[in-house]
């Protein structure tokens, strides 16, 4: 429904109907009136179902529409009429404004300020003059571009002429008021019209005004026409490259619009055809006369199809592999009809809609492609498997990948390809062709450990349903249906992709307050495990408030934060009921817990270069160090400051003879280098070699156990006996303060061990027996209270000094997953008890238990 054509005097006027709702064309769209004069309104609206018209002209110019300047009224019909004369008493040579009114004919008539219900209003222009004023020369042709040679002109004159003489500017006249012209010859056509009324005469000219052109597409073998045209179906605008359509929808039938509407494409270079259609589903399918034969023929030339789509933008490539016709007009053909139509052809008849016909002209490429290519992590963990696609555009004729871990490809479209070593790859793809190359770089990023994580509990209600309905973090948006009564739920197959250093949002949606007070009702707390260790610490968390829905924080990821996969963990709790205080929420929390996998590339930057000694001053003269580089480098020059150096990340350096050494590190990637330099950072009291360095340690090593707790007493046999005060650090190495223990391989050795303050402490004791730096489980595990109650040394030990280990925590607690916990997704009370001992024959390694 809705004014689709309005015609009064000079003005003939083509829209779109509702679609468009109230329009103003007061500004652009004009008729000219004499006073006294009698004149014609025509308003067509739509086909689909009878509609009331009501039209007022403000003849008195003052900004309302009074009863008697009513000059249209017409109930239940398509096509509305009057014959109406202008009054004496109308302002002249004044902008008046008309107004058209439709709606449905069951609706209330509409006035001339009332909001139609299914139709639309719009206004005009009109300019009222003097009954003897002489006649002002206008006219317009229907299309000025023509490949047939025949040319509609229309006079727009002003002022009522009775005569008119037309030169079409090939020697040939016409004294018609709206003459068709048919031209001979190709060539541009000046045009000019002379009217005359009693008052007087007038001229217009205009120069180049028809062109007559003989480059259009060849002639269609066809030309669907439209059965029965319905409801808005149909094209209402075409736009593609320099092309800008704007037509009649369905009602108008098929149209040609392929000798004056053309657009320009590239071959190989992507573009977008944007169409608009009426506000109902339709089908739509767009084909090009590839060769130029006049049909559209094979399914290469069905470029396009869309079923039951709105107003489809259409990304279009035309593809110099395909035989095409380069530097001529091709026919380009739109369909548009009723979703479901039986128009499933370039030439059947169309249901509902039409088909309009336009041109293309397809230019060979004469540029390098662009190169691009997108990357998707099939497998995240481990062994990391990424899909590369090739998006590539420009006509390459070849391609080059090069993985980033010195493998490389020149398929275009290569198989996933696996990454077996932690690290981050930059991928390159060059794609070639004989106009140049381009080169499209990404990053990938492995991690260097995919720990195990506690699975929560948790569970609602449906009288409280404290669940996600939606959870968004980057480009991750997840919308599946959820339901109470489900504690976790396990994302981690979906992945958000972040950078370093960049900040994002994570909004999480719930269902709606629906509880008396003022709410809100749930909290959303979330954490990253940006140091990749298994565990969620408090410097992790990202976000942790209660919030109406939707749940909305901004985060900045962390510098430091090591590259490749990770976890990230939500969970949306009641807050009435009990606070989780881990994030391993207990069944009987009214939470709902969500994982989810955080890919994290580091910044195109070069590195900040930063280490560590995991114990800086010490008698032994192994050191282990540790590269803490931010930005991912790849490559690294140690100097340890007695003339040694390496060309590791994490080098294991042994000084010779005691002193106090400064060191430096050099880190660089393929974006610049940095040094960092620490003067006397490391302290060596001693020659003597002790246990080799361990490759890890608790975490965290600060802290203090708290609340009297310690370890007390530990006796290993009739040779050892060791006590550690109250509230000690967390942490304690001892391998250079404490003598040694000596322990025969394949004999038992009792063991005690009592906490300081507390009868209920499970311990766990583990030897590094062969001296790799390692505490391997389960043949390095000596000891475990919730199993055992000796310690057995079932195997030979190496020569060197060996490093035992013991682990303490509270009975109820999971054995450790290794000899360095860390929190154990503890939130609250991440506060840990250790100790280490060193005697000169072997070692033992304790550290203590920890609270929550």
């Amino acid at each position: 429904m809705g004014i689709y054509r309005v015609r009064l005097a000079n003005l003939d006027t083509i829209t779109n109907g509702s679609a468009d709702g109230y329009r103003d064309y007061s500004c652009q769209r004009r008729a000219n009136l004499l006073q006294g004069s009698t004149y014609t309104l025509r308003v067509q609206t739509g086909t689909s179902a009878a509609e009331n018209a009501v039209a007022w002209l403000d003849y008195n110019n003052d900004g309302m529409f009074a009863a008697g300047e009513r000059i249209l009224y017409s109930l239940n019909a398509r096509t509305h009429t009057v014959n109406f004369t202008v009054p004496a008493t109308a302002i002249l040579n004044q902008a008046l404004r008309l107004r058209i009114a439709a709606d449905y004919a069951n609706s209330p008539i509409p006035t001339a300020c009332s909001t139609p219900q299914y139709s639309q209003t719009e206004d005009y222009q009109v300019r009222i003059m003097a009954g003897n004023a002489a006649p002002v020369a206008h006219f317009a042709a229907v299309d000025s571009i023509t490949c047939s040679g025949v040319v509609a002109l229309r006079d727009n004159s002003f002022n009522t002429p009775v005569a008119w003489r037309w030169r079409f500017g090939d020697g040939t006249t016409s004294t018609q008021q709206h003459p068709t012209h048919t031209y001979a010859a190709a060539g541009t056509y000046a045009v000019s019209l002379r009217v005359c009324n009693p008052s007087g005469c007038d001229s217009l000219t205009r120069p180049a005004y028809v062109r007559v052109r003989t480059d259009g597409p060849r002639t269609s073998s066809c030309q669907p026409a439209t059965l029965a045209y319905c409801c808005q179906f149909g094209l209402i605008r075409v736009r593609l490259a320099g092309l800008n359509n704007a037509s009649v929808d369905g009602q108008a039938g098929y149209e040609d619009f392929s000798c004056a509407q053309r657009a320009t494409l590239t071959a190989d270079r992507p573009d977008t055809l944007r169409l608009t259609t009426g506000p109902s589903a339709h089908d739509v399918r767009v084909y090009l006369d590839l060769n130029d034969d006049g049909q559209f023929s094979g399914a290469a030339e069905l470029l396009y199809q869309g079923l039951s789509v709105r107003s489809p933008v259409v990304p279009l490539t035309i593809s110099s592999a395909w035989a095409l016709v380069y530097n001529k007009a091709l026919r380009l053909r739109i369909v548009a009809d009723i979703a479901g139509s039986t128009a499933t052809s370039a030439c059947g008849p169309v249901q509902a809609g039409q088909a309009e016909d336009y041109s293309l002209v397809v230019v060979p490429n004469a540029a390098p492609p662009a190169s691009a290519f997108t990357a998707h992590y099939e497998r995240l963990c481990d062994s990391v498997r990424v899909a590369f696609a090739n998006t590539s555009v420009g006509g390459a004729t070849s391609y080059h990948w090069n993985f980033g871990d010195g493998t490389t490809s020149t398929a275009a479209a290569p198989p996933a390809h696996l990454y077996l070593t932690a690290g981050v790859y930059e991928v390159q793809l060059v794609a070639q062709n004989a106009f140049g190359r381009d080169t499209a770089r990404q990053r990938v990023a492995v991690a260097t450990a995919c720990p195990s994580y506690c699975t929560a509990g948790g569970g609602s209600s449906s009288s409280a349903p404290a669940y996600f309905t939606r959870f968004q973090f980057a480009n991750l948006d997840n919308t599946d249906f959820r339901g109470p009564g489900v504690g976790y739920r396990d994302f981690t197959a979906r992945y958000a992709m972040v950078q370093a250093g960049q900040s994002y949002t994570v909004r999480a949606e719930s269902l709606p307050w629906i509880f008396s007070g003022p709410g809100p009702w749930v909290a959303v707390e979330a954490w990253i495990d940006y140091n990749q260790d298994g565990e969620f610490g408090p410097s992790e968390q990202v976000s942790s408030q209660p919030q109406f829905s939707p749940q909305s924080v901004s985060i900045t990821i962390p510098a430091a934060a090591k590259a490749g996969a990770t976890r990230l963990r939500a969970i949306m709790h009641s807050v009435t009921s009990f606070v989780p205080t881990s994030t391993c929420t207990p069944g009987f929390i009214n939470a709902a817990v969500e994982d989810y996998t955080v890919v994290i590339v580091p910044p195109p930057v070069a590195p900040t270069a930063a280490f560590a000694a995991d114990q800086p001053a010490s008698c032994n003269p192994l050191v282990q160090f540790r590269d803490q580089s931010v930005a991912a480098p790849n490559r690294w020059q140690w100097s340890f400051g007695d003339g040694g150096t390496s060309t590791l990340q994490h080098p294991l350096h042994t000084y010779a003879a005691p002193g106090t050494y400064t060191v430096t590190l050099q880190a660089g990637n393929q974006y610049g280098t940095n040094t960092a330099t620490r003067s006397g950072y490391v302290s060596v009291s001693a020659s003597t070699s002790g246990p080799r360095p361990a490759s890890c340690l608790p975490s965290p090593t600060t802290g203090t156990t708290g609340a009297g707790h310690g370890m007390g007493t530990l006796e290993i046999g009739p040779v050892f006996t060791y006590h550690q005060p109250a509230n000690a650090p967390g942490y304690r190495d001892e391998t250079c303060t404490q003598v040694a223990i000596a322990l025969t391989a394949g004999a038992s050795a009792s063991f005690y061990f009592a906490d300081s303050n507390y009868s209920g402490t499970a311990c766990f004791v583990w030897l590094d027996a062969n001296d790799n730096g390692l505490f391997e489980a389960p043949q390095e595990l000596l000891f475990n209270s919730l199993a055992t109650g000796f310690i057995g040394v079932r195997f030979a030990a190496s020569s060197r000094c060996p490093r035992p280990r013991c682990s303490t925590s509270p009975c109820g607690c999971a054995s450790p997953a290794g000899a360095c916990p860390s929190t154990l997704g503890s939130r609250r009370f991440p506060t840990r008890a250790a100790a280490r001992k060193n005697w000169d024959k072997c070692v033992i390694s304790l550290f203590g238990y920890r609270r929550r």
